[in-house]
């Protein structure tokens, strides 16, 4: 944000870490923080309330009805599913923070029977719901199809014209995470407009985009699930936990007026007796006032609700030190016995690819050996480890660090072991079923012989080499083989049943190990949804950084992005390249990967360099986000942001001169500066220090210089003292 009148700063209400004024009171903090208003609360209250039978619906804002809709054969859920009719059961507060009550229904003309399970948050403007759906009948039901988890009319409160605010996904390009803004009319005379996000729409725009797998149907291999609907002064966020084909619409008619539908892609199909389908988790936030503050407290609610936790403390995101796995041992405890000697603060030794099967071409990064076909053979390589991974795991842990290991456990390549034993663990993808010779194979997580088998070769690596982070990858887009081995009648329910297999996968995983981290990765971060970031954190969430032609814009570009959602995620810049200051500044992020590729002393002195600073850095993500420059794609650009910590009451601020830009200076508006106070700053690269009057910074603006180009400034800032009165 570039400088503004100080002046027009104080029409806004305070509601970052201060009392509220009274009325008529100057106030100095900015309206964008994670601090939700009395009035964003009572508004949400007012509708659970009505969800819940316990009073009416906000007039002109939202349709008077649950917010989820399906249809068995003809019959609509809206026919029998209704607020008046449900039997609740609510439970109590927890110390959590969330309290879950129990909507249910029965269909005597269907057979079916239908659960809502909608939990509320103590502390900010949202609740979040999964509806089931049974079949109580003796007979098999008619097809249950149009599953919308999210159904909702959604009026601004006067006309203004909605904007949908959204992320790209992660495909591996340079515009991962490209953040969007979308006026809703086709043009000045049409003020209607309805934005698809559904498999030929998704299609059409990777194809136009060159991304490499256009037809992708992982969560977020096109689209980050999380949408942010601005109508006017207020919006409504709406976000989903599904890792699978998931569709949306938002379609203004005009006036302010809209419809919002989302919910599974892949589903048209008759249910068994007995048998239970699901909804993804749907969740919806409101807000009022200036959109960075809808995302803040997005990105707060994400952290306190939707982040893993273990022993009910959250995961710390840690700085890791990335090696590639098919480095024979002896050459990994080189590496550990460097990082000894050069007292590098590292958190987690990433074991990464490469490590396993009975290849015999040797390979020190990603794009070397023949590891690739060994994929379904979790045994330590005996050329490379000698059939273990214990003296790398006990040197990781003597060095202090925690030690992670990549493993792929639904993709096998026919030829291992277990494809041979139990060929029927995986589907082929293939229309008869028959598999081919050395063809990539799915791990079929529906069938529970398929998911004991992945919990147990899993569950039998972390006891044995005492592996503290599970990084789990999933490089193969599984619809073509879930579709393809789809029954008659039974469209989507290989998805459903692989899915919630999943789900208990790790479920299991982190029952079994309740120390146990689990770095959630897919070609990248092709599996970020709510459900999958609760269970495991985003750390490599790009497969476009593996590659040493990656630029730092570019990844600075999908910091940008990503950081309006999620206040945990990781990255590098380029792959297996030694990371100078500006690359690692490109790429700070709370979970910040460092590639352990030093030969001189030099080198190795950079990456301590590059890991102590992203310690120092790491905490400030945690907190709210401020983008100071909004320019994408832009060589010429500058990048800058700020993040704060409202409790501790300091922050960092981060600029990057791009190569291009002849730009040397620029002036910004801090909006977490209290005129009221005296600030301290610190240079970073210089430990220089200085203390600036909050009223002057928020007057005059607060000017930082960058006199070369790809170059950058760290700062970091704090309160300092009050003025005197």
């Amino acid at each position: 944000m570039m400088k503004k009148r100080y002046a027009l700063l104080l029409f806004f209400p305070l509601i970052l870490g201060f009392p509220f004024p009274v009325r008529g009171e100057e106030f100095s903090v900015e309206p964008y923080s994670s601090r939700p208003t009395d009035e964003e609360k009572d508004f949400v209250a007012q509708w659970k309330r009505f969800l819940l039978g316990q009073g009416e619906a906000i007039a002109g804002r939202y349709t008077a009805d649950l917010p989820f809709s399906f249809k068995c054969g003809e019959r609509s859920s809206r026919d029998w599913v209704t607020v008046e009719t449900a039997t609740i059961v609510s439970g109590e507060w927890q110390q959590d923070g969330t309290r879950v009550h129990v909507l249910h229904w029965k269909d005597a003309e269907s057979a079916l029977y239908c659960e809502m399970t909608l939990t509320e948050f103590q502390d900010f403007p949202a609740f979040q719901w999964v509806v089931r759906v049974r079949n109580d009948g003796q007979t098999d039901s008619a097809k249950l199809h149009d599953f919308w988890g999210i159904d909702i009319c959604w009026h601004g409160a006067d006309a203004s014209m909605p904007i949908l605010h959204r992320s790209v996904g992660s495909p591996g390009h340079e515009d991962d995470f490209h953040f969007m803004s979308e006026v809703m009319h086709n043009s000045m005379w049409d003020k209607r407009r309805r934005i698809a996000m559904d498999t030929p729409t998704n299609a059409a725009w990777a194809q136009a985009h060159a991304y490499f797998i256009p037809t992708d149907k992982r969560s977020s291999a096109i689209w980050l699930p999380f949408f942010n609907y601005q109508t006017g002064g207020d919006g409504l966020i709406t976000a989903l936990g599904w890792s699978g084909a998931w569709r949306a619409y938002f379609d203004h008619q005009g006036e302010g007026k809209s419809t919002i539908l989302a919910g599974v892609e892949n589903f048209d199909s008759i249910l068994h007796p007995g048998e239970t389908v699901r909804s993804p988790l749907n969740m919806v936030l409101y807000w009022q006032g200036e959109i960075l503050h809808g995302q803040n407290l997005f990105r707060r609610l994400v952290l306190q609700q939707y982040s893993p936790r273990i022993n009910g403390e959250l995961v710390e995101a840690p700085v890791s030190g990335v090696v590639w796995g098919g480095i024979p041992s002896k050459e990994h405890l080189e590496i550990i016995g460097k990082i000894k000697t050069y007292e590098i603060p590292l958190d987690v030794y990433w074991f990464d690819a490469g490590w396993y099967g009975t290849g015999v071409v040797p390979s020190y990064s990603v794009f070397e050996g023949d590891w690739g076909p060994m994929a379904g053979d979790w045994r330590p390589n005996p050329n490379w480890h000698d059939g273990t991974l214990k003296p790398v795991s006990d040197a990781a842990h003597a060095a202090g660090m925690k030690f992670l290991v990549w493993v792929e456990p639904c993709r096998a390549i026919h030829g291992r072991p277990i494809t041979l034993e139990h060929p029927e663990y995986f589907l082929t993808g293939n229309a008869d079923g028959q598999i081919r010779e050395g063809q990539t194979l799915l791990l079929d997580l529906g069938k529970p012989e398929s998911l004991k088998w992945a919990v147990d070769v899993v569950s039998g690596l972390v006891r044995e080499y005492n592996i503290d982070w599970y990084e789990e990858d999933f490089n193969i887009e599984p619809n073509p083989y879930l579709e393809t081995a789809a029954e008659p009648d039974r469209w989507g329910m290989n998805e459903m049943r692989f899915i919630e297999g999943h789900f208990a996968f790790w479920d299991a995983l982190r029952a079994a190990f309740p120390h146990l981290a689990i770095l959630n990765c897919a070609s990248g971060g092709r599996r970020i949804d709510l459900e999958s970031i609760s269970r495991g954190q985003p750390l490599w969430r790009s497969d476009y950084n593996c590659f040493p032609e990656a630029t730092a814009e570019s990844t600075q570009d999908h910091s940008y992005g990503i950081q309006h959602w999620l206040p945990i995620q990781g990255s590098a810049t380029r792959g297996w390249t030694i990371l100078d200051t500006y690359d690692a500044r490109s790429a700070l992020n709370p979970g910040m990967e460092n590639w352990l590729v030093g030969k001189t002393e030099q080198e190795w002195l950079q990456i301590k360099a590059n890991v102590l600073q992203a310690q120092r850095c790491k905490k400030y993500f945690f907190g709210d986000y401020y983008p100071l420059t909004h320019a994408q794609r832009d060589p010429a650009a500058w990048t800058a942001y700020h993040l704060y910590l409202p409790a501790e009451r300091e922050g960092m601020i981060l600029a990057l001169r791009r190569a291009k830009s002849d730009v040397r200076e620029m002036t910004l508006d801090l909006l977490t500066i209290d005129p009221a106070v005296q600030w301290k700053f610190e240079d970073y690269d210089s430990g220089e220090s200085w203390v600036l009057d909050g009223k002057q910074i928020r007057e005059a603006g607060f000017t930082i210089e960058i006199p070369n180009r790809r170059d950058s400034r760290l700062i970091f800032y704090s309160i300092e003292r009050a003025n005197n009165p």
